[in-house]
């Protein structure tokens, strides 16, 4: 024999007892096989009662975004963020220079100051006013009772009430140009906080805590009343928003905990809460809109594809651990015990998965038998349980 045609014998040989082999298959002092798959790897094929899903798919969006405008004419001075960044409530994003705004402030302030100036002069004379007043009064009565006596000439009497007449059309004089004073400070005021909300429009500031999504300006750029300056988003709560057909909306209930996935976040399945269905079906596509609420996790980002799983109703199926599954290209197999006792390998048809089981839907009987477990240790021919 040559060496060629030897090494393609032993290699014949062994490929040979690769194949009829089973794992830890031996042969016993009489030659026959000793069996190797335990009982305890088998399972066998039972009817499920299993939810059925509706899948949707769709995109993520904030529950809360603002795109903040200008409400004044005015060149940007100053932008403090940039896209990415994180703000808060209420800080301060853009400053806008308006000199219109800024000359109409500092006019109501100068204007104020003036009024109040006046003021305290006319509370002033006002005072001073009252005091002569009582003054007049008091020397005005002391006269009436003199001359009811006779003890005063007629000319004092009438010279001490004409004072006293005198200090009262004053007093009410004095009282009046602080009224009209006050009148007018009250609409300086106006006038002022005015001025002073035009000039804050200056001030774009962050409605809500979240992340700016977009910077649609430059530092230099005109700002005119309604153009879009940021986009802000809140990133504390994010939906998915997906398209349901209308054959199924009805078996949607607002409030439901669902199960989505993002595959983009590696977060596997998530649970979700049906928010809001909208109750207006698109007339082309024949979809309503809902919206799944979100848990708060870091890695989920606007933008992003989701899928949304509805229980719709349930249905019986066969269903076998994913494990017990071998799957080579597009095609699955199991193996299964034939009433032969021996294990042999079967095409399947699979389809969806269940909480780690995938559904058999042809080449698999009710009340067949499977192996389930260390299936890769098993191979065709291989008999069940130990030989007595």
């Amino acid at each position: 024999m040559s060496k060629v045609n030897w090494v393609f014998g032993i290699m014949l040989f062994l490929l040979s007892s690769s194949i009829l082999s089973c794992n830890r298959e031996e042969r016993s002092s009489t030659g026959q096989i000793s069996y190797s798959v335990n009982p305890d790897q088998l399972q066998k094929v039972i009817p499920v009662v299993a939810d059925e899903f509706y899948r949707g798919v769709g995109t993520v969006k904030s529950k809360n975004t603002a795109q903040l405008s200008s409400k004044i004419m005015g060149y940007i001075s100053e932008i403090k963020v940039k896209e990415g960044d994180l703000v808060n409530a209420g800080d301060l994003l853009i400053v806008l220079t308006s000199k219109e705004t800024e000359a109409r402030l500092e006019a109501a302030h100068n204007t104020l100051l003036e009024i109040e100036r006046n003021l305290r002069e006319a509370e002033a004379a006002e005072a001073e006013a009252q005091a002569q007043l009582q003054l007049a009064e008091v020397t005005f009565r002391r006269f009436e009772e003199l001359n009811q006596r006779g003890s005063v000439s007629l000319q004092e009497f009438d010279q001490a009430k004409a004072n006293y007449d005198v200090a009262q059309a004053r007093r009410k004089r004095t009282e009046e140009a602080r009224s009209s004073l006050e009148a007018r400070k009250k609409q300086i005021i106006a006038n002022l906080e005015e001025a002073k909300t035009f000039y804050n429009y200056t001030r774009i500031k962050a409605p809500f805590a979240g992340l700016i999504t977009q910077k649609i300006v430059a530092e230099g750029d005109l700002a005119s009343p309604g153009s879009p300056l940021l986009v802000i988003e809140d990133n504390h709560h994010y939906q998915l928003e997906v398209f349901i057909d209308e054959s199924q909306v009805s078996k949607i209930k607002t409030g439901e905990i669902i199960e989505v996935e993002i595959d983009a976040s590696g977060e596997g399945k998530i649970k979700g809460k049906v928010s809001e269905i909208i109750p207006q079906v698109d007339p082309v596509t024949r979809t309503f809109l809902v919206k799944v609420d979100l848990p708060l996790l870091p890695s989920i980002k606007s933008g992003m594809f989701g899928k949304a799983y509805f229980p719709v109703g349930k249905r019986t199926c066969i269903l076998v651990p994913r494990e017990a599954l071998l799957e080579c290209g597009q095609l699955s197999s199991l193996f299964i015990v034939n009433p032969q006792g021996q294990v042999e390998r079967r095409l399947v048809k699979s389809g969806k998965e269940y909480d780690g089981k995938i559904e058999i839907l042809s080449g698999l009987d009710i009340g067949e038998t499977i192996v389930v477990r260390d299936i890769f240790k098993v191979k065709e021919g291989c008999r069940v349980g130990k030989k007595s």
